[in-house]
């Protein structure tokens, strides 16, 4: 009890503020260790999944790659019968086990057939005497009549096989070369997107990850829990596909998915084809063990600066129920409770304190007397709330107007209003009587009794330069309500200046169009 009563003295003896601004440092050293132990554990949970997510990438492209240069050993070894005199004029059965006799070895292989000049069938892996068929129109034959010299390998977009009706595949082809370098047609096999579907299914992968085959081009050609329409679709525009282009690997975070969930995706291509793998593993799962630890150390942490917080907010208790209750006083006899702007006695005060500086200083000082124009009316057809809250909503034009801390916005009374502007000349004062009515005008608040058809204000305009000796403050008042009234009496939505002003201060009055 001793201790207690030693440091409630302590902080009674102590500004509030500093007591609060220790404790806040003292939080605030221990949320940033929290926060260093909640970011490294994040890179680290991060950055193990990159790598397990990059390595089954690049298994996957190994394993594409090998069974596609194995489809490629099987159409070199059919690209060599065709070119030896010895094999190709075999009896069909021999040659037929010859040429083709590789291609039981590749999984996922299909028919292997050569294509002549015309994109025929001439010799087909499935038996003999070849099926019949015609493919010419396929994109990957044109591609290889079309090349100027000898491609390579090439690898197709994902088509429908006519041999194999609704089977979806992908060619892989080599060109026949004449003696003379001509055309002479192809070798090709295709590939069924099941084999790497199959593929896919064999990594351990959660609901919410993915495994996705793509080409260069953006081309889909596979991925897990996709649907057979999808495959052939373009994904050069979609943002996941613009992180891979042009690069080898990587890994990079997207919720950009078409079923909007964020993934953490590594990619990788294959060998020197026109594939890219891209694994994308769930964040929600990858995060899911750092949220549950950084949930435990929140709730500790929030548990140790709740008791910091409430040690201290009971020891100083008592001066903070003393500085709310000196503030709810001032603020309330400060304040006009409708308008949140100063209320007449404040106003009164301040006019008085600043004019008193003005004479000191002898500096300009300028005051806006502002009414909104026929409120009576406007409160007999649309009712006192409704009158409430259009002085309401001017009373904030009013207050976002004035802007340097000794200007000061107040409700003189009513539908009255007083801006007293200190250090500011009639250029100024008008500028911002100028904004005020425009501020109103904007409002659009419906006034039929008005002839504007809108509430509107109009404002009066004053501005002295206080001497010893000279007029009191309470003639600046005069003069702005007479100016005031100069502005009803012009058809109101006005700003009038006084009329005591030199005449080189003279202005135009200002009216709406």
């Amino acid at each position: 009890m001793k201790l207690l009563e030693y440091l409630r003295s302590v902080l009674m003896r102590s500004s509030r503020a500093f007591v609060w601004s220790a404790t806040v440092c003292g939080l605030l050293v221990l949320f940033g260790f929290f926060a260093a132990i909640g970011y490294d554990f994040y890179r680290s949970t991060l950055l193990m999944n990159e790598q397990a997510a990059a390595n089954v990438a690049t298994l996957t492209q190994q394993t594409i790659a090998r069974d596609i240069e194995l489809y490629d050993l099987s159409l070199q070894s059919v690209l060599e019968g065709v070119n030896d005199p010895d094999i190709l004029y075999q009896e069909p059965g021999l040659r037929q086990k010859i040429l083709f006799d590789r291609s039981a070895t590749a999984p996922g292989l299909g028919a292997l057939v050569m294509l002549n000049a015309e994109g025929t069938i001439t010799l087909d892996s499935q038996g003999y005497p070849p099926r019949e068929g015609n493919f010419a129109d396929r994109e990957y034959f044109k591609i290889q009549r079309d090349a100027v010299r000898d491609i390579g390998l090439y690898v197709s977009k994902p088509f429908q096989a006519r041999l194999q009706e609704n089977i979806w595949t992908v060619s892989v082809s080599r060109r026949i070369s004449r003696p003379d370098g001509s055309f002479g047609g192809i070798v090709s096999g295709t590939i069924r997107i099941s084999y790497f579907e199959r593929l896919f299914n064999k990594v351990s992968m959660g609901n919410g990850d993915r495994i996705v085959l793509l080409m260069d081009d953006g081309t889909l050609v596979a991925r897990t829990a996709g649907l057979k329409s999808e495959i052939g679709a373009n994904w050069q525009s979609r943002p996941i596909f613009t992180h891979m282009t042009g690069k080898t690997r990587g890994t990079f975070t997207s919720d950009e998915s078409l079923d909007g969930v964020s993934r953490l995706y590594a990619f990788h291509r294959v060998d020197h084809l026109p594939l890219i793998v891209a694994v994308g593993v769930s964040t929600d799962k990858i995060l899911a063990p750092w949220w549950f630890k950084m949930s435990v150390l929140a709730a500790i942490l929030a548990i140790m600066a709740a008791s910091v917080v409430g040690l201290v907010w009971m020891l100083e208790g008592e001066l903070r129920r003393r500085a709310a209750a000196e503030k709810a006083a001032e603020e309330l006899a400060r304040t006009d409770g409708l308008t949140q702007l100063a209320n007449r006695r404040w106003f009164d005060e301040e006019l008085s304190r600043k004019w008193a500086a003005a004479v000191r200083d002898r500096r300009p000082m300028s005051l806006l007397m502002i009414d909104v124009d026929q409120f009576k009316p406007f409160n007999d057809s649309y009712g006192h709330q409704a009158g409430d809250r259009a002085l309401a909503a001017i009373a904030g034009i009013i207050d976002s107007a004035v802007r340097r801390p000794d200007d000061l916005a107040a409700r003189y009374g009513g539908e009255e209003f007083a801006v007293l502007l200190p250090d500011t000349d009639r250029h100024g004062a008008l500028q911002i009587a100028e904004t005020i009515r425009e501020g109103a005008r904007n409002l659009l608040i419906e006034h039929t009794r008005n002839e504007h058809k809108i509430v509107t204000v109009s404002v009066g305009v004053a501005t002295a330069f206080p001497r010893p000796g000279a007029v009191q403050a309470t003639a600046l008042v005069r003069d702005a309500d007479a100016a005031l009234y100069r502005a009803k009496e012009a058809g109101r939505d006005t700003v009038c200046v006084s009329n005591v002003m030199p005449a080189d201060f003279e202005w135009q009055v200002s009216r709406a169009s």
